[in-house]
């Protein structure tokens, strides 16, 4: 996902998922946040990058540099010692995401904010529809709190490097790239 993701980034001009999430929440920047899934720490190093000066803990299962090892079923901290839990493109790969809930609201301060994202029905649809691959299926979300699309081009060879790191390949259709598409995230409110 890292490699898919360098490529967004580049396309959209800033980070993807993480800059487009943080600039769509407007955090203050002096609450303390704890990113669940954080992965390789991306999000962790982008409100750091900006200069927040609140604490920042990201948590993983398999964390990368910066992160701490912990489930987001299980989270490591006191009740009430935070002020923002995110879980970005986290929650549905959770095998318990009510007990995860349940865990961000425990160690959420009075008032605080928990917000869930993830990619939206638009995301890189034109690319997908150009190599003649199937859209995702799934239930149609929630409507969200906020949505944030970031417009892209994409190449033939950046459509073979995405279907890559899906495993995939596919002879590439010239005429249909490049694409006029879109990096899509939805973002939910999930607090009490």
């Amino acid at each position: 996902m890292g490699a898919r993701d360098a490529l967004l980034s580049r396309l959209c001009g800033r980070s993807w998922p993480e800059g487009l999430l943080l600039d769509a929440l407007s955090l203050s920047p002096a609450l303390d946040v704890l990113d669940v899934g954080a992965g390789d720490g991306r999000l962790v190093r982008e409100l750091a990058r900006r200069g927040h000066a609140g604490r920042v803990v990201g948590v993983d299962p398999t964390p990368g540099l910066g992160v701490q090892r912990a489930s987001a079923e299980a989270l490591p901290f006191p009740d009430a010692s935070v002020d923002v839990v995110l879980f970005a493109r986290v929650l549905a790969h959770l095998p318990d995401q009510a007990r995860a809930l349940a865990e961000a609201r425990r160690v959420l301060r009075p008032g605080g904010q928990v917000w869930g994202a993830a990619h939206g029905p638009a995301h890189l649809r034109a690319t997908w529809a150009a190599l003649g691959q199937p859209l995702a299926p799934g239930d149609t979300p929630p409507e969200p709190a906020l949505t944030v699309k970031c417009p892209i081009t994409v190449t033939g060879d950046d459509a073979r490097f995405l279907l890559g790191t899906y495993g995939q390949a596919a002879d590439m259709p010239g005429p249909l790239f490049p694409v006029q598409d879109a990096a899509q995230l939805l973002i939910w409110s999930l607090a009490p």
